[in-house]
């Protein structure tokens, strides 16, 4: 009597586990539970209906025995009803995940760096406006970069040293620096992109008191018009 009904015991816990590892899952709900309680009452029903009948599981009278049985019956109902319940009904829940934010838009290009043009000035002989050998090639570089930027507005300003009376120099600084405007219209710039002024002796970029300084002032200038 007692080896069946261990038998029964055992063979109903190896269902139960088998049934478990197939259904293995993730999450246990009311899917479960409620296998299990109505499990449990199957399992001592069909316990005691057993043991009421002739067979292997039959225990008599013996009301120990029985009472063994049946909780026996009952929670091995249980265990398979929670792993049957579970799943039948129970489903793992699934979350669905926001999608990841947007990279963020990429920094702006930094802004274009102003080309600097410099254009170099040349130099002129005492109580002279016309272009020497050696400021051709000046001239000729000015123009170039000139024809390349069409934008570009210049002021040509022409210098003296300070031999001589104001008025006589005032009139040959501008004559220099209508000679320089005259060679560079000559070599493709545009005359409406070239002003002209003088200013004698009144901006001395050296000491008038030497040869040498005396020789950095006579000069015209080319600057950018902003």
């Amino acid at each position: 009597m007692k080896v069946g009904l261990r038998f029964a015991v055992t063979s109903l816990l190896l269902v139960a586990f088998a049934v478990g590892c197939t259904c293995m899952q993730k999450s246990w709900g009311t899917g479960a539970l409620a296998g299990a309680g109505v499990g449990a009452i199957a399992g001592g029903i069909a316990t005691t209906a057993a043991s009421n009948n002739s067979g292997a599981f039959n225990v008599g009278n013996d009301n120990e025995d029985k009472a063994v049985a049946i909780a026996s019956g009952a929670v091995s109902g249980a265990l398979l009803g929670a792993l049957i319940g579970h799943c039948l009904w129970d489903r793992e829940v699934v979350v669905a995940q926001a999608p990841p934010p947007p990279p963020p838009p990429p920094p702006p290009p930094p802004p274009p760096v102003a080309k600097k043009i410099v254009l170099r000035g040349v130099n002129f002989d005492f109580n002279k406006a016309n272009i020497r050998p050696d400021a051709a090639g000046i001239l000729g570089e000015a123009a170039t970069i000139l024809k390349d930027n069409p934008s570009v507005q210049v002021s040509v300003e022409g210098h003296t040293d300070a031999i001589g009376s104001d008025q006589y120099n005032l009139k040959l600084s501008l004559r220099r620096a209508t000679a320089v405007k005259q060679y560079l219209v000559k070599d493709g710039v545009p005359d409406t992109r070239l002003s002209v002024r003088g200013f004698g002796k009144t901006q001395p970029v050296a000491s008038n008191d030497t040869a040498d300084g005396r020789a950095q002032n006579r000069r015209v200038e080319l600057k950018i018009v902003e």
